[in-house]
């Protein structure tokens, strides 16, 4: 299955390579919303609220309002994550705050831990902060308080490259059950 993405920084719906190259913008990311979902559900990422750079919450909101989505993107308060399923969003991928404490106080069948990958570590904050840890101990920590993971691995996000294959069966074993979607590169033929 394919999920679409919709990376959002500075209103617009955009596309880093690595998460700090900028390598595509296309636009509004209402109206690509509206295309995305013809297929189904879509991913909505805000990716200033990750950063801490900004706020692109009241144009997540009116996409989820309108569309079926997961979203993500800088929630780090509880308020935030409910502000997001009361508006309709079927899940939320919690990144930095992932914590059992912290996950522990929503709705487990709801929530997917997201796990960025950078050099064979789980990086956080938009992919600025290495956490020292490795995606396969913090899928062990966090199953019982997910429904899902959202795995990306950094280094090839944007470069049209493939993931690694063997990985992500590693990984979707490691997963304890849980469903596993991965991010960051879709091979070009």
């Amino acid at each position: 299955m394919i999920i679409p993405s919709i990376d959002i920084q500075g209103g617009r719906a955009v596309q880093l390579r690595g998460g700090n190259y900028p390598v595509l913008d296309v636009g509004d990311p209402e109206e690509v919303a509206a295309r995305y979902s013809r297929v189904g559900e879509i991913a909505v990422v805000d990716l200033d609220a990750a950063l801490g750079t900004g706020d692109n919450s009241e144009i997540a909101l009116r996409i989820v309002k309108r569309h079926p989505c997961r979203v993500g993107g800088g929630l780090r308060s509880k308020e935030a994550v409910l502000r997001y399923l009361d508006a309709g969003a079927r899940s939320v991928m919690i990144g930095t705050m992932a914590s059992p404490e912290f996950l522990s106080q929503l709705p487990r069948e709801r929530l997917t831990a997201a796990l960025d990958e950078k050099g064979g570590e789980v990086v956080v904050e938009g992919w600025t902060k290495g956490t020292g840890r490795g995606i396969e101990e913090r899928m062990a920590v966090l199953a019982p308080y997910v429904s899902g993971f959202l795995v990306t691995f950094c280094d090839v996000e944007g470069s049209l490259r493939g993931i690694d294959l063997e990985r992500a069966s590693s990984l979707i074993a490691s997963a304890g059950g849980r469903r596993v979607t991965f991010a960051g590169g879709a091979g070009g033929a």
